[in-house]
């Protein structure tokens, strides 16, 4: 009997803001329903998709972006944000206490470390990426 095909997903989301809401629920969704993931872990990385979409969409130049989900065998599942503009490789800021942008990436480092993951960008930064545990210590 053939094993069962992991789960996966690949998505084309327009480059509009209002778009990213698609994208979270998208996620969410193949996380709860096809990677079992518990509530609390779909919901970090619902808040790290929607950050690196929103890079995609006010960063990247193409009228549309990519969304890919990818469940391995040892249990864990990676997720990528294909905005295809080279660029130089982002990192988290630090931006001054009135400044209202420029934490995204900050909060993505903080919740990707909180779930023992790692995340990063492809060398010509066209590709965000984040892979985590779809399970946590004691779950």
């Amino acid at each position: 009997m053939p094993a069962e095909p992991l789960p996966r997903f690949d998505a084309v989301i327009l480059a509009e803001a209002h778009r990213i809401e698609h994208a979270r629920r998208i996620v969410t969704a193949w996380l709860r329903q096809q990677c079992r993931m518990t509530k609390p872990r779909a919901e970090a990385l619902e808040i790290v998709v929607s950050e690196l979409c929103t890079n995609a969409v006010l960063h990247g130049s193409a009228s549309a972006f990519g969304l890919r989900g990818v469940a391995s065998a040892d249990g864990a599942v990676r997720l990528e944000v294909h905005d295809g503009t080279p660029c130089r490789v982002p990192s988290p800021q630090c931006p001054g206490l009135m400044e209202e942008n420029g934490r995204g990436l900050f909060l993505v480092d903080a919740l990707v470390g909180e779930l023992d993951g790692t995340w990063g960008f492809s060398d010509n930064g066209t590709v965000a990426w984040c892979l985590i545990p779809a399970t946590g210590e004691g779950e």
